[in-house]
């Protein structure tokens, strides 16, 4: 994709973004009370799936999830085209942020992992997250056989979409989030549905291992 369709594509991209976090505000508003949540039954074993990676992040430095024991993460498979799932899921996390409590030399990090390494540079995942700040996260991506195996480490389905468009097309993805403990292991799985509360009570029972 030449640089005039990029330039045109991606304020499209900024105004879905705000647009997104404008109507989940206003539906924030609306919702005062707190509804029952179920809390997560953290498994202990997820057999196969997950384990440790190593990616670029939006830094353009290396990561690898081995070297962060300690450290709690939410992990999310996105690209920054992403026209709904993506920023919905991202404002979302803004409000777990703003709610969490998180103790004092503890760490919960989200992973924002493309499945568009195609396009999603460091240096577009770092202009596409700065709409963010309030989340501690870090952009991840790849060559595509990196972003491939990752995909398949924690079953993760994408496939490219054709589209009429200045964009040449969209990524089809799954939005499950990933619930990884202080050990590297993948504990939970979250559905794109689950509200900000349930992912709360997750990330909660592991910032109670001592």
């Amino acid at each position: 994709m030449d640089n005039t369709s990029a330039t045109v594509i991606m304020p499209t991209v900024k105004y879905a973004i705000v647009l997104v976090c404008f109507v989940i505000s206003i539906i924030s508003i609306g919702c005062e009370s707190s509804p029952e949540i179920s809390i997560p039954k953290l498994l202990d074993d997820y057999g196969d799936f997950g384990g440790d990676f190593t990616l670029t992040d939006h830094h353009g430095q290396s990561f690898n999830l081995a070297d962060r024991r300690g450290d709690i993460f939410l992990i999310f498979f996105g690209f920054t085209y992403c026209p709904d799932a993506c920023p919905t899921m991202l404002v979302k996390l803004q409000d777990v942020y703003k709610k969490l409590d998180i103790p004092e030399g503890h760490t919960v990090r989200t992973l924002y992992i493309t499945v568009d390494p195609e396009r999603d540079t460091p240096e577009k995942l770092n202009d596409y997250l700065s709409y963010f700040t309030t989340i501690d996260i870090l952009g991840l991506t790849g060559a595509l056989d990196e972003i491939d195996k990752v995909a398949k480490q924690y079953s993760v389905i994408y496939n490219k979409v054709p589209l009429e468009s200045a964009a040449g097309y969209l990524v089809d993805h799954s939005t499950w989030l990933y619930l990884v403990d202080q050990n590297g292991k993948l504990r939970y799985r979250f559905r794109h549905s689950d509200p900000a509360q349930e992912i709360m009570a997750g990330v909660e029972q592991l910032l109670q291992i001592p």
